[in-house]
């Protein structure tokens, strides 16, 4: 993980942020497709750091 670069990590860092803004609002379909989106892209952007190396 330590690998990835900033921006990637503060985007992620981001959307958990306005995922917890959907959780408090109550949204909870935006909510599951955010947390889909956060995980496809800390899966993606893992592969990537590991086949880097």
């Amino acid at each position: 993980m330590s690998s990835m670069s900033k921006w990637f990590l503060w985007l992620l860092l981001i959307l958990n942020v306005i995922l917890i803004g959907f959780l408090l609002s109550m949204n909870n379909m935006a909510a599951m497709w955010m947390m889909a989106i956060i995980m496809l892209l800390d899966s993606i952007g893992s592969l990537v750091a590991v086949y880097r190396r």
